[in-house]
């Protein structure tokens, strides 16, 4: 599959793994110490470093200091980069939402859509945001039962007027189409699936 600004192809400063106020409820369960652990570890490595290969590949580009730029209009865009790295954020969502693997997946296909769709560029600026706007929209589309938009703002480490603001933004810049179709549903869970024997 060619890879491109998207799968085909300030900060979070308070999103540390410092104590969530907000404890999810038994049947939510966490994980105390052993990442590897965590249901949907081996998709969350396989997303975090799918995510980590296009950001380095963006970030070599010759204008991408412009790019990071032009696209600080967006809510998305964080002044500073945030201070944790996409797996351990991609863990820390995982460990208090127990997110089901195919929200995962339609995560990552909502992110290819929203590049494609509306010349966004994945940076080390917006990714978290952008991530974390993608989960929220797959867990609200997918899931029977979730939490409030409080829970989830302190999950991220943004404040619950941002989250709000992140998750319209997202929904709106996708023309409000969530739905996939299975063929691409599965197209994208064969890559992520086969993707450390690629």
């Amino acid at each position: 599959m060619e890879q491109k600004n998207s799968f085909e192809s300030e900060g979070f400063s308070d999103c540390e793994e410092d104590e969530i106020k907000t404890k999810p409820n038994e049947n939510k369960g966490t994980i105390e110490n052993d990442p590897s652990e965590l249901e949907n570890y081996n998709l969350i490595k396989a997303i975090s470093q799918t995510l980590t290969i296009i950001l380095e590949n963006n970030k070599k580009k010759p204008n991408y200091k412009d790019i990071v730029k032009k696209q600080s209009k967006f809510a998305f865009s964080a002044n500073l980069i945030p201070n944790i790295s996409i797996k351990d954020y991609l863990t820390r969502i995982q460990t208090y939402s127990n997110m089901e693997k195919s929200t995962l997946i339609l995560s990552l296909i909502y992110i290819d859509r929203l590049c494609h769709n509306c010349d966004v560029t994945l940076t080390y600026h917006n990714i978290h945001r952008i991530l974390f706007s993608a989960i929220l929209t797959s867990i609200k589309y997918n899931e029977d039962s979730f939490f409030d938009n409080k829970y989830y703002s302190e999950i991220a480490g943004v404040k619950l007027k941002e989250l709000k603001l992140l998750e319209y933004t997202f929904i709106a810049m996708l023309n409000f189409k969530i739905y996939v179709s299975n063929d691409i549903y599965e197209k994208y869970e064969n890559y992520l699936d086969n993707f450390e024997k690629q």
